[in-house]
């Protein structure tokens, strides 16, 4: 019987994330392999394929400077793009091209008009197209959180927060020349660093139709913010809030991200964990035991969930769980925060493609 070709996986980027990817990759090594990485400098891209097949028991791994060389290469089939934020577009664009599947680090892009572009790109490649956040919404708990509001099991739902408390050093920003920067990262906390709390405080509330936000360097020597506060009104009619830092110092009783939901019958936390809460006790727990025996455990979960489903989608010809254009309404919150906080009103979405924060 004939073995299954395994997928070709090629590595865009080999700072950073990319090890992380490769260590994924060589935990599914019935259905993919890594044959490729490059990176501008050539140096870092030896390096992580030495590793690769040193330490994850991948072979012949080749090494390319330019992504166009890596995208030549017969053998991939499908790219991780794991470069910072402002170099996501042009190799996602080209993989497009190439009809090479891509699975693209968050956030997809830092501006609308370019997230636009890549998901016509891929829906017009016929390519399986996805951006990280497997992180928080590959998970048990968000899987549960969406099915008690799908379903109305906590009634109306009136008000939510995200609340993001990460602490970042100065030297993690001095680190590297992009990070701290507009150029480098597009936004901060409220786009780049926040942004697998946000997107799924997102993908469980729904659209937001205005918002009003603040936003503040009030700590690290940097350009973008490392403060922002945004008051939301979601179209369901909820109201919302995402407060967020990269400048917390850790606390023993606060996480550095929570997410809390607010219904007429009951309230849910999602992060860091699922938690039902209601006056009646008994129908708590009655709520969290149906939810648990709907909804068993995602093996693996996570990241690697995501990298695993990304994989399948390629093989079985399907969408992914998580859709590229799923994650788009992170990027326009983000934007219009930044509209809304530069000219000191509230701000309506969707924003229009002729808006200067599309």
């Amino acid at each position: 019987m004939e073995t299954p070709k395994r997928i070709g996986v090629g590595i865009i980027g080999a700072g950073g994330v990319a090890p992380y990817h490769c260590q994924i990759y060589s935990g599914f090594s019935d259905i993919c392999q890594v044959v490729a990485v490059c990176d501008i400098v050539v140096d870092r891209a030896r390096a992580l394929a030495e590793r690769c097949e040193k330490d994850f028991g991948f072979s012949k791994v080749a090494v390319y400077e330019k992504f166009e060389d890596l995208l030549s290469d017969e053998r991939v089939d499908a790219v991780s793009i794991c470069t910072p934020p402002f170099a996501h577009t042009e190799p996602m664009l080209a993989a497009a091209e190439r009809k090479k599947s891509v699975f693209c680090e968050g956030p997809m892009a830092g501006t609308l008009k370019e997230c636009d572009q890549m998901l016509q790109a891929a829906q017009q490649a016929g390519i399986v197209f996805t951006v990280h956040y497997g992180h928080t919404r590959y998970t048990r708990s968000a899987l549960m959180a969406k099915k008690v509001l799908e379903e109305g099991v906590i009634g109306k739902v009136f008000l939510a927060t995200v609340t993001i408390t990460w602490y970042r050093t100065q030297a993690y920003f001095d680190s590297a020349a992009w990070r701290g920067t507009w150029w480098g990262e597009r936004g901060g906390v409220l786009f780049h660093h926040g942004r697998y709390a946000i997107d799924l405080f997102l993908w469980l509330m729904g659209p937001v139709v205005e918002l009003h936000a603040y936003t503040g360097t009030l700590v690290h020597k940097i350009e973008i913010e490392d403060v922002g506060v945004v008051n939301l009104r979601f179209a369901n009619g909820a109201l919302g809030q995402i407060l967020a830092t990269h400048a917390a110092h850790p606390h023993p009783q606060l996480g550095d991200q929570r997410i809390a939901i607010w219904g007429s019958e009951a309230t849910i936390t999602v992060l860091p964990s699922f938690e039902v809460g209601c006056a009646d006790k008994q129908k708590a727990e009655e709520i969290r035991q149906e939810l648990e025996q709907k909804t068993p455990p995602l093996e693996p979960s996570g990241m690697a969930g995501q990298m695993r489903d990304f994989l399948l989608a390629i093989k079985e010809k399907r969408e992914p769980v998580i859709s590229a254009a799923s994650t788009r309404h992170q990027v326009e919150v983000a934007r219009a925060a930044y509209k809304s906080a530069t000219l000191g009103l509230p701000t309506k979405l969707p924003l229009s493609p002729l808006d200067p924060f599309y």
